[in-house]
């Protein structure tokens, strides 16, 4: 090869990769755009574990069981959305320390003093 042609290739491969570069830029921002959705909860990487977990245990030897549960498909949430969804009727312990709100008065210390037990 001569060695005036070595920057002219050089040059070439260059653009070549830039504008390989800036294609698959334009591809993956339309390809994001439509599987962003299904992959952003991890719903479909979990049944996909799942489904890996049966084809493991229907290729054993002696399979115990073929279905497998995978916490984050469908119907089956993780800890964390279990979790998020708890709504607690009652105050943590916590919760009440901080509270400077008077208590209520106790009904079996006002029942004593009713019968003249209580004071």
């Amino acid at each position: 090869m001569e060695p005036r042609n070595q920057p002219q290739n050089e040059g070439f491969f260059a653009n070549a990769a830039a504008t390989i570069k800036a294609a698959q830029q334009a591809v993956n921002t339309r390809v994001d755009a439509v599987t962003e959705p299904f992959l952003r909860d991890g719903m479909l990487a979990a049944a996909f574990r799942q489904g890996a977990g049966e084809l493991y245990e229907a290729l054993k030897p002696f399979p115990q069981s073929i279905q497998v549960d995978e916490p984050g498909t469908l119907l089956n949430p993780t800890q964390g959305e279990i979790a998020a969804g708890r709504k607690p009727a009652q105050q943590s312990p916590s919760e009440i320390a901080r509270d400077d709100s008077p208590s209520p008065p106790d009904p079996s210390q006002e029942h004593g003093r009713e019968m003249g037990r209580g004071m």
